[in-house]
């Protein structure tokens, strides 16, 4: 008998072990794409331009620009029946001297703008775009590097 209760033992522990389930491949999510048609129907306006920020502070956090921070107000219109969705990354600033600037992420994340913003349908949204531009030169127009479009900024 003292044979058979480690016996016992063995074989309920062996009966409560499953066939491990097989481990699924892994979801990548789909990077969204602008299309032509996006580009078609989101029109693009520098509200204000407002250059010469030497230190940025938020709720958060405070940063020091490498040159100065640039902030631009835009207002992005969707003239469609649907959404469309557009980031924030795609629009560089060029300056005088037309060297390109992307937007800074840091700037953009202590102000707490979107990186990615969906636009219903026949809606308007304004935003703040914040550059870090050398001192020694001035804000000239925006461009959007995804529909190669230029959006001239108010003086």
């Amino acid at each position: 008998m003292r044979w058979f209760l480690p016996l016992l033992f063995l074989l309920a522990a062996c009966a409560s072990d499953p066939a491990p389930a097989p481990i699924p491949p892994p979801v990548t999510p789909t990077e969204y794409v602008r299309t032509p048609t996006d580009c078609a129907k989101l029109t693009v306006e520098a509200l204000v331009v407002d250059a010469g920020h030497g230190y940025l502070f938020g709720t958060h956090a405070e940063w020091l620009p490498k040159g100065q921070f640039v902030r631009i107000r835009v207002a992005i219109t969707n003239t469609d029946n649907t959404f469309h969705t557009t980031r924030t990354t795609d629009y560089q600033l060029s300056d005088a001297a037309d060297a390109a600037h992307p937007v800074n992420n840091d700037a953009m994340a202590i102000k707490r703008q979107p990186t990615d913003v969906t636009i219903g349908a026949g809606n308007r949204l304004e935003l703040d775009l914040w550059y870090d531009i050398p001192l020694d030169t001035a804000p000239k127009l925006l461009r959007d590097t995804v529909c190669t479009i230029t959006t001239p900024l108010p003086s």
